[in-house]
């Protein structure tokens, strides 16, 4: 297989202050904390209102001070009312089977908690 074809790897565990947010004024960022059998996956967002487009992020290992978290990143989201979910797979491909709703905050990062599956 050449480079062109092969698949792309997950990038090792992040360390504190390794993800750059871009926020203020009317755009806020969102963490989305996960559990670890999520670590991989790809989490996909959309406005409220809009189709799904393909954006999306990986949920990857965080190495914190004290704890190791799973996590997908936004870094810069304008504020207004979103949805997720597992990328690539419609209504099935949802942890228990459904798109969870958010609201995110200019100037501020949302947090949310995945549920278990």
């Amino acid at each position: 297989m050449d480079a062109q074809t092969q698949p792309e790897g997950l990038p090792a565990p992040s360390g504190e202050g390794t993800v750059v947010l871009d926020l203020g004024g009317t755009r806020g960022a969102l963490v989305i904390f996960t559990p670890e059998q999520l670590s991989g996956e790809e989490i996909e967002i959309r406005p409220a209102s809009g189709p799904w487009d393909g954006t999306h992020t990986a949920v990857r290992q965080r190495d914190l001070r004290d704890a190791v978290a799973f996590a997908g990143v936004f870094g810069s989201l304008p504020a207004g009312g979103y949805q997720v979910r597992i990328k690539g797979g419609g209504p099935d491909r949802t942890v228990s089977g459904t798109t969870l709703d958010l609201e995110v905050t200019g100037g501020q990062v949302t947090e949310l908690h995945w549920p278990a599956a």
